[in-house]
């Protein structure tokens, strides 16, 4: 039986790619730095900015010193710039509302900077009631690390093998394995089904719906 829900953030709910590119190619260009393509940055989201910067630039092509920058002006532009272009995906409304009105336990847990992940469900998803929002902090481990999700799974009040983790990328599939949650990949994402599938995804789905799917029939078939 699926009693909770946990959701990715960007490339899960909401379609960030072009604000995500916007900011760091800003930024890139504020530090005497050559912009990346839409892809490279696609490629690089996940495990957070710092690790970002240093998958766009690997092979030591910036001091720890100079990347350390690069990712704190990310952090600050972004939460200045980057709910332009933001949009949620199509049908996800729906989906949250649905699960919401049957009083199913919902979380985000993200890498995103904390400030903004508020930031984006408050303007793009103000209405959902998300036990809590958990966005990467200083002094918290970040996915795919076990203990902040099961930091979560304890906010939503049930136990990780009744807890759906919905994502888009590796991270996310192994966070789901690591804390002993259900992976559920999603196709419309940044990553490919093939990685999704490679990291351990229990379930791919193809649309938004299809998570109210998994939560009502496995309520169902224990009734």
């Amino acid at each position: 039986m699926i009693k909770g829900v946990i959701f990715d953030l960007d490339g899960t709910l909401l379609d960030t790619l072009d604000d995500i590119h916007n900011v760091v190619n800003r930024v890139l260009q504020m530090n005497d730095l050559p912009k990346k393509t839409a892809l490279e940055v696609k490629a690089a989201v996940g495990r957070g900015v710092t690790e970002l910067v240093l998958r766009l630039f690997p092979s030591g092509e910036l001091s720890a010193q100079r990347a350390f920058k690069v990712a704190s002006d990310i952090r600050k532009t972004f939460l200045e710039h980057g709910t332009v272009l933001t949009k949620p995906y199509r049908g996800v409304e729906k989906m949250l509302d649905t699960l919401a009105g049957r009083g199913i336990p919902m979380a985000v847990l993200t890498n995103k900077p904390q400030a903004s992940a508020d930031k984006a469900v408050s303007v793009y998803l103000p209405d959902v009631p998300f036990r809590t929002v958990q966005g990467a902090m200083t002094g918290f481990p970040m996915k795919p690390e076990s203990e902040i999700a099961l930091k979560v799974v304890l906010k939503l009040g049930t136990l990780p093998e009744e807890t759906l983790m919905v994502g888009d990328s590796e991270v996310d599939m192994d966070t789901a394995k690591n804390a002993g949650l259900i992976a559920v990949g999603v196709s419309w994402g940044f990553r490919s089904v093939e990685l999704l599938l490679e990291h351990g995804a229990d379930v791919i789905v193809n649309d938004p719906k299809e998570i109210c799917g998994l939560v009502f029939r496995s309520n169902h078939n224990t009734n």
